[in-house]
């Protein structure tokens, strides 16, 4: 009760000073002003949003908006969120008939809405009006203040990163609610009403899915907080499995419930809310087909000998420009895949009409049929210009993967849709394998964590591509598979993982961290029979990735040619030498010296050696994701890999159910809370500092978990010698 009461106490004191008078006030007038109660419902969206959008009040040139204040009251200030190119003009008057103008807001920098301010004494007026001039005449204002007093309870001039838009604060009560049921649910309710609390949990979050469609208003603006708020609750849904365990202890299935839905919300987050992010420009419709990253390697997997890794925009003005004068596409800007140096068309005219000869006529017909499929979904526009980007990225063993899928199709919504499929089917089974192999606690929350980060966000989360996280699956099931001591198995996983994208390799350097660190030991104390037991379990990984990359590596070399690998690798190395605006790594936002990056990857080899030196195989695999953004200089979607942290908690089975000890919590919530912290990354409209706060938030969380990596005890032996007892080499 106490609590309870301290709540409204504050609640009240905030309220009291709140000096706006004009907070949900309906005008006494407005004619000809739609929605005239959006001016003044305490509803403002965020700077940016579109000036029409569906929390402005459109202001028809000339109106008036007036308020009748009552009694006359000494005024000190205003505030307006408003479109941005305009002047919107405050006049006051004590008798309603003279009026005197007291502030003009006029025009600010920035497109859509835009918050004025001033701080002033206005003198006494009981009567105040609001109009528009200047600009282009569209007028919109999404909320207007006039404060006598303190300006506190301010919609518009409160902290920038408090939600604010309808669907966040839904969100907010969604929030508050689930925290409610968490607490309330215990294992001493009877089974009738938690199966009501459960419906009306369900039904509830039902609602706000119904929500998330195209059509709600903010919905995409909103997706950080969405995303935010979803972590939140997995986050109250963890913690209250730990509470409060003597005395009112948590159901496990309503959390195991929660944890549901929040992986649900978590989906359907990664989903873009279910709106495509793409637009097809022929059809005049969204599509969920990433045509962008599509007109690069679809061409490049059918065309690989004719295309390899430098030809496909070469190539593409060529099919825009067939039967024309290719002169007239001099000044065409694209990038040379051999350099990665932006040029034009006039300057690549040799690197061009050699390319044009790689090609039979017959191959040369097909490919202007497909490169005809995109042209007609991104325009000849969109088509050329998206020339400036890297080109195909991908190992010639991933190349040999899509080529199966794609040699013998024509280029179509169909066929790029057996790509979406089989990327969606290798996520299901990701998560399935970590259901199996950790618990089905762990893989809900790595569910959660992988639609609620924001790291990938880019415009795109590359759902719509064709196999963008398959390497990312097959980590994901080699974790698994080790888990359950499927060796070999597991390093196959690793193997092809590792040659689709490479940086799944650090998992092949980490898992041997405790084994060498156990075995060298020993070799030093004269027992190498124990050593070589030791070590065995390494070897059966190591067999399982020379096995796999034997096959995958010579399929290529077969298919491709062995000169694929070397001018991968020339690629590679040409994107990794240069910094961009959405890396996450070391070398971007923190120290772009080679020194400080040498020190840093020697530094962070040798600390996790020692940190992992009494962990088992999987936990130590696992810590090859905090690599990827020390030694690499990866973009900033190959961090979506952090989702793979949430085995180091390693959640238990036991006769009286699953269970997590303090240490793996404290995991799961420092995941959960990487997701909270990208929301405020998202402030500012400036994409550079976007990144460098991601940066932050990454190697933040990465040292967090070190943390609580330090001082864990020995869990599971990569095997234990049955010579010796477990303790004699754990000292």
């Amino acid at each position: 009760m106490r609590p309870l009461l301290l709540c409204l106490l504050v609640a009240t004191s905030l309220s009291a000073h709140a000096q706006n008078v004009l907070a949900r006030r309906m005008p006494s007038q407005a004619p000809g002003v739609p929605g005239p109660d959006r001016l003044t419902n305490l509803q403002s969206p965020v700077d940016g949003d579109p000036w029409d959008g569906p929390s402005a009040a459109i202001i028809p040139p000339g109106a008036m908006v007036e308020w009748d204040l009552g009694a006359p009251q000494a005024l000190t200030g205003a505030a307006v969120q408003a479109d941005n190119n305009d002047d919107y003009i405050l006049s006051l008057s004590e008798d309603g008939v003279a009026w005197r103008e007291a502030w003009r807001a006029g025009p600010i920098d920035g497109g859509g809405l835009r918050t004025r301010t001033i701080t002033a004494p206005f003198g006494n007026a009981r009567f105040l009006r609001l109009t528009a001039s200047g600009g282009d005449t569209r007028y919109s204002v999404s909320e207007f203040e006039v404060f006598a007093g303190s300006t506190e309870g301010s919609t518009l001039l409160r902290a920038r990163w408090v939600p604010r838009r309808p669907l966040e604060q839904s969100f907010i009560d969604w929030i508050i609610a689930a925290v409610v049921l968490l607490a309330i649910s215990s294992k001493r309710l009877p089974t009738v009403v938690l199966v009501g609390l459960a419906v009306g949990g369900l039904a509830g979050s039902a609602y706000l899915v119904f929500q998330l469609t195209p059509a709600t208003p903010g919905a995409l603006q909103s997706l950080p907080w969405i995303r935010a708020a979803v972590a939140l609750v997995a986050a109250a849904a963890v913690i209250r499995d730990r509470l409060w365990r003597g005395r009112w202890p948590a159901h496990g299935g309503f959390v195991v419930g929660t944890l549901g839905v929040c992986a649900a919300m978590a989906t359907w987050c990664f989903l873009n809310l279910g709106t495509p992010q793409f637009h097809d420009v022929t059809a005049g419709r969204g599509t969920w087909l990433h045509h962008y990253d599509m007109r690069t390697y679809f061409p490049i997997a059918k065309y690989f000998p004719e295309l390899r890794f430098d030809g496909v925009y070469g190539a593409s003005v060529l099919a825009v420009a067939d039967g024309k004068n290719l002169d007239l596409f001099d000044g065409q800007p694209l990038r040379d895949l051999r350099t990665h140096v932006l040029t034009n068309v006039h300057d690549s005219k040799a690197h061009l009409l050699e390319l044009r000869a790689r090609f039979s006529p017959e191959r040369w017909a097909l490919f202007l049929e497909d490169m005809q499929y995109f042209r007609r979904a991104m325009g000849d526009g969109g088509f050329l210009g998206s020339m400036n980007d890297h080109g195909g990225n991908a190992t010639p063993v991933w190349f040999l993967t899509a080529r199966a899928i794609f040699a013998n199709a024509p280029a179509s919504d169909a066929t790029l849709w057996r790509g979406v499929v089989a990327d969606l089917v290798l996520l299901a089974l990701a998560f399935l394998a970590l259901g199996w192999a950790f618990g089905v606690r762990t893989a809900l929350l790595g569910i959660t964590v992988f639609g609620a980060m924001d790291f990938y966000q880019f415009g795109s989360n590359w759902f719509g591509a064709t196999l963008r996280h398959d390497w990312l699956s097959l980590w994901a099931i080699g974790l698994a598979l080790l888990q359950k001591r499927k060796l070999g198995l597991a390093g196959a996983a690793f193997a092809w993982s590792a040659w689709i994208r490479a940086f799944p390799a650090l998992t092949l350097i980490t898992l041997s961290f405790p084994v060498v660190w156990v075995g060298v030991k020993l070799l030093l104390q004269r027992r190498p029979a124990e050593a070589r037991e030791v070590v065995k379990p390494l070897l059966r990984v190591a067999l399982g990735v020379i096995v796999a990359s034997v096959v995958l590596v010579g399929l290529s070399i077969a298919v491709f040619g062995a000169s694929s690998w070397v001018e991968w690798l020339h690629k590679v190395q040409t994107l990794d030498r240069d910094n961009h605006l959405n890396n996450i790594a070391f070398r971007t936002y923190i120290s772009s010296e080679k020194p400080m990056w040498v020190a840093a990857c020697l530094g962070s080899l040798v600390v996790l050696l020692v940190t992992l030196r009494r962990a088992s195989l999987t936990r130590a695999a696992a810590w090859g994701v905090a690599l990827i953004g020390i030694i690499f200089n990866p973009a900033n979607y190959y961090l979506h890999s952090a989702f793979l942290f949430v085995v180091l908690a390693a959640e238990r089975h036991t006769s009286h159910g699953a269970t997590v000890r303090p240490r793996g919590v404290m995991v799961w919530l420092v995941l959960l809370g990487m997701c909270v912290a990208s929301y405020f990354t998202n402030i500012s409209t400036d994409t550079g500092t976007h990144f460098r706060l991601e940066t932050v938030v990454l190697f933040t969380t990465l040292g967090l978990l070190w943390l609580l990596e330090l001082g864990r005890p020995r869990e599971d032996m990569p095997v234990t010698p049955p010579q010796k007892p477990a303790s004699t080499l754990t000292s």
